[in-house]
């Protein structure tokens, strides 16, 4: 090659090289154009949620930070201020937003908004925005202590030992308790659930108290007519005996009571022992006279006890009386008389045990 064309391809290759370079630095010098002016719409951006962000249920986007305040205060302002009902069987409690503390924390929320619309990095906030980045929980402020009380309460009313069923005899009625489960309140899951429904605005405002059984009962009300297949019940006031088979009435029988000063003690108590035709143990007090102390034979005219004797509470018992007369009265020294035949048919029907209601 001659020194002439040699000249030439050096002059064209240096040209070429001063055009790439120059294309070079005016592709860098567009890209930073483009970055700074992606970080320039960015940065413009910063105080302003963006499009498809909610608080709650009210939206938000587009606003900028007074705006989405002033808007969540006054949308959901008075959705915190709310009691909350807590339920367990038929009882009903009641945590007042002033007991709770709560109220909304519209700053914080319009923060969270703002947060989550700065989600990514500014390319894919500018170049590719979303126009449905979410809902945002409103921030709700309350006192944890508090509530942490309020369940504590709610526990005291709540928590309770096991019940067996059983039975007790009142205004003439045999009334019939069930039985029922130990039971506590489990006192974080009922904790959580407070301050997750006092911290979210839009939450059913019901909460049902969370337990766990401690304990299950050993009678349940289905053992007590196995249990109780006779039940005496002795009024008083009506001067009758009524006798329940299976838990059901089965009979009423007249009879006579204490006199005043010596009246049938009241209280619930079991026949401890039967006799047919009993001695008399006469009691060292001064109506016995002078057969206190005394044994008096069945048979003896002077012995009151007639045919048959179910004694049930400190010397007091059911016996058949000849004093006819004295039936449905206040006559005796604290004993139930019975005609006889009524009691000798009451002695074949209970056995010892047989519970006995004096009201």
């Amino acid at each position: 090659m001659n020194a002439r064309w040699r000249t030439l391809l050096l002059g064209n290759t240096a040209a070429m090289n001063r055009a790439t370079i120059f294309a070079s630095g005016a592709a860098a010098a567009a890209i930073l154009i483009f970055v700074v002016a992606i970080l320039i719409i960015d940065g413009a951006r910063k105080d302003v949620i963006d499009d498809g962000v909610r608080i709650g249920t009210v939206d938000v986007g587009g606003m900028e930070r007074d705006e989405a305040r002033a808007l969540v205060q006054r949308e959901l302002g008075d959705s915190v201020g709310k009691r909350v009902r807590v339920t367990y069987d038929k009882k009903t409690f009641v945590l007042r937003p002033e007991v709770a503390q709560a109220r909304l924390d519209a700053d914080g929320s319009v923060d969270a908004a703002l947060r989550r619309s700065r989600e990514g990095n500014a390319f894919s906030r500018v170049l590719a925005p979303s126009d449905a980045r979410g809902t945002v929980t409103p921030r709700v402020s309350f006192a944890r202590e508090a509530i942490d009380d309020f369940a504590a309460r709610i526990g005291k009313r709540v928590n309770r030992d096991a019940r067996d069923a059983d039975i007790d005899w009142r205004d003439g009625k045999l009334d019939r308790t069930r039985a029922r489960p130990g039971v506590e309140v489990q006192q974080r899951k009922l904790v959580s659930s407070l301050t997750d429904v006092v911290a979210n605005t839009s939450a059913e405002r019901t909460v049902k108290v969370p337990v766990k059984v401690t304990e299950r009962p050993d009678r349940t009300f289905e053992d007590l007519a196995k249990r109780y297949p006779t039940v005496i019940a002795i009024d008083r006031d009506g001067k009758q005996l009524r006798l329940y088979r299976n838990l059901q009435l089965e009979h009423r029988y007249k009879i006579a009571v204490g006199k005043g000063g010596n009246e049938t003690t009241p209280g619930r108590y079991e026949i401890k022992e039967k006799t047919v035709n009993p001695d008399w143990h006469a009691p060292n007090s001064d109506w016995a006279g002078e057969l206190a102390g005394q044994t008096i034979p069945a048979g003896d005219p002077r012995n009151p006890l007639e045919a048959r004797w179910m004694g049930f509470h400190d010397g007091q018992g059911i016996h058949g009386t000849s004093d006819i007369s004295s039936l449905g009265t206040a006559a005796s020294h604290g004993c139930i008389r019975m005609s006889v035949r009524d009691v000798k048919e009451l002695y074949e029907k209970v056995e010892k045990g047989t519970p006995v209601f004096v009201q």
